[in-house]
């Protein structure tokens, strides 16, 4: 039977009958905006709380603002790392940047550094934001391939559960990758909507893939509090735009 984990996100575990698949590589993707961070931060702070260590990987943002802006909803990550409950590396893409190009590092070195990092700590759950910047650093589409097909393979080769975040393209709600190759590596997808709605903008959420999952095949509403994200299941959005892209 397949072992199911909290996600942290309240209204989110409904969708996918009871939490995440343990042990697999999931995405969350959607436009600057969407609440993908606020996402990622939400299923290690789940984590932090049921007693796992984790590590959160920011490839653009540095540890020190990251932190500072989770605790605008509530997450204070500050004295975990003190604790050795959790690791933060921020501003990471710098870093990997200049180990590629001083070394010829090649992807399977890169994924060991994170890898030497997951089990320091013995994680069991890792974020990684974001997968776009991580592609990036490769110059050909095949090679971005091969970096992400492998990158998820070392990661699923661990005890942990692993969510990547993904950024798409602003007002293109079809889209659920960047690239158009990232969600086929992982084990499910999550994808944040943000449109305009009138004077406002429309949230919405939908689970598009979860292998062994029974999950919900609708798009349903979402927000940002001052508690973080919340997902509504039995309330669609009124954008048509996200009814019909599903």
């Amino acid at each position: 039977m397949l072992e199911k984990i909290k996600s942290g996100i309240p209204g989110m575990d409904e969708l996918l009958d009871g939490g995440f698949p343990k042990r697999k590589v999931l995405m969350v993707s959607g436009p600057s905006g969407a609440g993908k961070t606020i996402f990622a931060a939400q299923f290690i702070n789940q984590g932090i709380k049921a007693g796992e260590n984790c590590v959160y990987i920011t490839l653009e943002e540095q540890k020190e603002k990251l932190i500072d802006n989770l605790k605008e909803i509530g997450i204070d990550f500050t004295d975990l790392e003190k604790k050795n409950r959790l690791r933060i590396i921020g501003g990471a893409v710098g870093h990997i940047k200049y180990f590629k190009e001083k070394t010829k590092a090649t992807i399977y070195d890169i994924a060991d550094e994170i890898k030497e990092v997951i089990l320091e700590i013995g994680a069991k759950r890792v974020a990684l934001d974001s997968v776009n910047l991580f592609t990036m650093l490769f110059e050909t589409e095949l090679e971005r391939r091969k970096a992400m097909a492998d990158l998820v393979a070392v990661l699923g080769s661990l005890d942990c559960t692993t969510l990547l975040t993904c950024e798409v393209k602003e007002g293109h709600p079809k889209m659920i990758s960047w690239h158009g190759f990232e969600e086929f590596v992982v084990d499910g997808v999550i994808v944040l909507y943000r449109l305009p709605f009138g004077n406002k903008y429309e949230r919405g959420i939908s689970v598009v893939k979860m292998r062994g999952v029974n999950h919900s095949q609708k798009v349903v509403s979402m927000s940002i509090t001052k508690r973080g994200i919340e997902v509504y299941p039995d309330r669609e959005p009124y954008n048509d735009m996200l009814k019909d892209n599903v």
